[in-house]
């Protein structure tokens, strides 16, 4: 399986670097589970059998990391003292932070935080193994590595069908997106009034664009028309341990996408420019900016990814909303245009997506929502069709119980 997939080196050719990543992890334990079986001998029976135990408890063997130290006092607090124990220890900032607050993190990431510390790990850290099952999605991530592995082996020749194709996957369940109805909407939008620019900015229109994470760090001033109200989505930004924050194409054909925005969106990208301009001239060559990124950190350096969840996280936290994640603003612009009789083909092609299926299946919530209320628009005719009296709501159902009896 693994020549199958470095063959030609397709993977660093052809796929995007997350993708790669994820392969390449999950070719580990793949390997160990059905390596051994030659490719022309691998069958259907093998891979369920592989899935079924990927799902038994304490296959998982996860084990994570408390850091029991005053960390922020070990790092210091002087400027810039954080990014240089990331690059000294090769952890991300937001691994760091998420140590310095008492989370959990992954015993590799904690090893290499001792170790930048010249501390042993269980000097610094408490470990705990977990024996959980693994979960439906984790099983599927595996799925989706061995059958674009094996889809590929078809194509090369090595196999006639893909016996990952009749797999026995495991369900994830119906899983309703979290989002906002439009009075949490709105009241997020009065409390982030309070906030600093560089954040209220980048949170305030991710809801009015519903942009991708990625799409909106890679955001550049070259792909915004202020004046045809209008964005185009031509790259994203994004981060891998080991290489950091990184530009790549958009998730498929249909996220590169131009995009009309609302006057509230030019609005705030108008202020948020003129902090931007002001920083600028302010750092002078101290200013980071290389591809005139919309949304930066004060200095002009691209957004950490996770620092932009991080800070939306904890807003939500102190602000009472209830609890949404930064996709929940995605999901939350898509709803409200559902529910405001917006065509379902062109929310879809708001978002980005290749199926309008894809929208459908996400969304179907608020699109049964929204059709509840159409249907509320032929209630002007009841007092015509059934009669004066039976426009009462009493009447109409003194009379449904009349007809079931």
């Amino acid at each position: 399986l693994g020549d199958v997939y470095k063959r030609q080196e397709y993977a660093q050719l052809y796929l995007k670097p997350k993708t790669a990543h994820t392969y390449a992890e999950n070719l580990v334990r793949i390997k160990q589970a059905i390596g051994h079986i030659r490719l022309c001998d691998l069958r259907t029976g093998h891979i369920n059998s592989f899935y079924r135990n990927l799902q038994e408890s304490g296959v998982r063997n996860r084990v994570t990391a408390v850091c029991k130290l005053d960390l922020q006092a070990q790092i210091g607090t002087q400027r810039g003292a954080l990014a240089a124990f990331s690059r000294s220890s090769g952890v991300s900032r937001a691994t760091i932070n998420q140590a310095v607050t008492g989370k959990p993190i992954s015993k590799k990431s904690a090893e290499a935080i001792a170790a930048a510390l010249g501390m042993k790990l269980t000097k610094a850290f408490t470990v705990t193994t977990h024996g959980e099952p693994m979960s439906p999605a984790s099983v599927l991530s595996y799925h989706r590595t061995l059958s674009s592995i094996l889809t590929r082996a078809v194509k090369w020749k090595y196999l006639q069908t893909n016996p990952a194709d009749n797999a026995e996957k495991p369900a994830l369940g119906r899983h309703e997106a979290a989002y906002l109805e439009e009075a949490d909407a709105r009241r997020l939008l009065e409390l982030l009034q309070a906030e600093p620019i560089r954040w209220r900015a980048v949170i305030t229109f991710d809801l009015l664009s519903g942009l991708r994470r990625a799409e909106l760090l890679g955001l550049r001033w070259k792909d915004v028309d202020l004046d045809a109200h209008t964005i185009t989505i031509r790259q994203t930004s994004n981060y891998l341990p080991g290489v950091g924050v990184y530009v790549s194409t958009p998730k498929s054909d249909s996220s590169a996408r131009p995009l009309p925005i609302s006057t509230a969106a030019v609005m705030i990208l108008l202020e948020y420019q003129r902090w931007q301009d002001a920083q600028r001239e302010k750092l002078g060559d101290a200013w980071k900016d290389q591809d005139g990124r919309v949304f930066t950190s004060d200095t002009g350096a691209p957004l950490f990814p996770d620092s932009v969840t991080q800070w939306f996280t904890a807003f939500v936290a102190r602000s009472g909303l209830p609890k949404v994640t930064v996709h929940s603003l995605r999901h939350t612009y898509a709803s409200l245009m559902i529910a405001d009789g917006t065509p379902l083909v062109v929310v879809s092609r708001q978002l980005g997506h290749a199926q309008t299926s894809t929208t459908a299946n996400i969304y179907a919530h608020a699109i049964a929502s929204a059709q509840a209320r159409a249907m509320q628009t032929f209630d002007r005719f009841n007092d015509i069709v059934a009669g004066q009296a039976t426009a009462d709501p009493a009447e109409l159902e003194n009379k449904k119980k009349a007809a079931r009896e």
